[in-house]
């Protein structure tokens, strides 16, 4: 295998364990070391060029100690702007001015091990092949792609001047099936298919549902918002994703791309942060709560709203008016600081010697707080109330 390079969806970055095959090849400074899929790891040994052929170079391509195989990052050429094509058992690698078809990628990600709040198990991603702009739907069953995809597309065909040429899919039954057929048949709609058993030929879609999952865990673990919003993450991933990623040989955002302006981006707030929503009751009494505690989960799709799980009637409410917890840290870190403020003046009194600890104590029981925790002028005004209760 020294003289085969392989085409890996699921692999991070380009890697060999062969150094016959960089032309340039440096030294890495720090220690770093790539996981493989059997739980082991590799240590790198260097970060260098190869050259796959007269118009292919492959750049911070990882030499790894002990690794048998080489590896081309399909993510990693995706991030440099080339498109990956498999046809037939071949694979073609285009650059940017050869990128011709427009199409939609269809791709599972499921099912998931805890059923979102809404009742959910799969997530269908769809990718726009030209500007990246992507959707995700959520499904209890796998037969409910049909509906989504061909309210998809006739609603693309309304918004857009330029006519839908092709849509890209897997063998699954849920898309090879008479309803697709007949469904494209009628609007003159090319459907591809991807060889079965082979994630590799939808690459765009693998690599944008890797991101995706990613980014949604990652949100989710930031304030410990628990499994169950999983889909409400995912669907924030995405939303972030449109406005933020750059289109490598294009330099504009997916939203760009697609919308023709820039997105604005001011009105972004971290996920699962604590929030407040106003109370619209008709009778609401004069020193009653007038505000309801909640957990921000993202933004409407078809308004310019939040939507907020509200704590304690266990629900998903879309609102405007909502104020968000922007400094609260979490739980777990307000816990650590509390313990560290009732702590501290202990700690200190253990420094002293033993029988000034013990004279001191005596004398006040409760010991002051440091005098960095309170105002100098509350100190004041508790004195003669410590005085008093001696």
């Amino acid at each position: 295998m020294e003289d085969v390079w392989i085409m890996d969806s699921g692999c991070s970055r380009h890697m060999t364990g062969h150094r016959k095959w960089f032309f340039s090849l440096n030294p890495v400074s720090t220690k770093e070391y790539i996981a493989f899929g059997d739980n082991g790891q590799g240590k790198v040994l260097g970060v260098g060029s190869v050259s796959l052929s007269a118009k292919l170079s492959l750049r911070e391509v990882a030499f790894v100690r002990n690794l048998g195989f080489n590896l081309v990052s399909v993510s990693q050429l995706l991030d440099e702007g080339f498109e990956v094509r498999f046809k037939k058992g071949a694979c073609c690698v285009l650059d940017a001015e050869e990128i011709l078809v427009c199409s939609l990628l269809p791709f599972w990600s499921g099912p998931a091990r805890v059923a979102s709040v809404s009742g959910k198990w799969y997530v269908l991603v769809v990718v726009d092949d030209f500007s990246r702009f992507s959707w995700v739907f959520f499904m209890e069953s796998k037969d409910e792609a049909f509906g989504f995809v061909r309210d998809m597309v006739l609603r693309l065909g309304n918004e857009s001047h330029k006519a839908m040429r092709a849509i890209r899919s897997d063998n699954g039954g849920e898309f090879r099936n008479s309803r697709f057929e007949n469904f494209c048949s009628d609007l003159g709609l090319e459907h591809r298919f991807s060889s079965p058993n082979t994630p590799p030929q939808n690459g765009v879609v693998e690599r944008k549902n890797r991101t995706l999952v990613e980014m949604a865990r990652t949100m989710l673990d930031e304030h410990r918002t628990p499994r169950r919003f999983w889909a409400e993450a995912v669907n924030m991933a995405c939303y972030i994703a449109n406005r933020t990623f750059l289109r490598a040989f294009l330099g504009k955002t997916s939203y760009e791309l697609r919308f023709g302006r820039q997105p604005s981006i001011k009105h972004l707030r971290a996920f699962g942060c604590r929030c407040f929503v106003l109370k619209k009751a008709r009778h609401l009494d004069k020193f009653e709560s007038h505000c309801l505690d909640g957990i921000f989960l993202g933004y409407a799709s078809s308004s310019r709203a939040f939507r907020v799980w509200i704590l304690e009637a266990k629900q998903v409410v879309e609102t405007c008016e909502v104020m968000m917890k922007k400094a609260l840290p979490s739980l777990r870190m307000r816990k650590v600081q509390l313990m560290m403020v009732m702590q501290e003046p202990m700690h200190r009194l253990q420094l002293l010697p033993p029988l000034l600890r013990a004279q001191m104590m005596k004398e006040d029981p409760c010991p002051r707080l440091p005098p960095h925790s309170l105002d100098s002028k509350l100190m004041q005004r508790l004195d003669p109330l410590r005085t008093q209760g001696r």
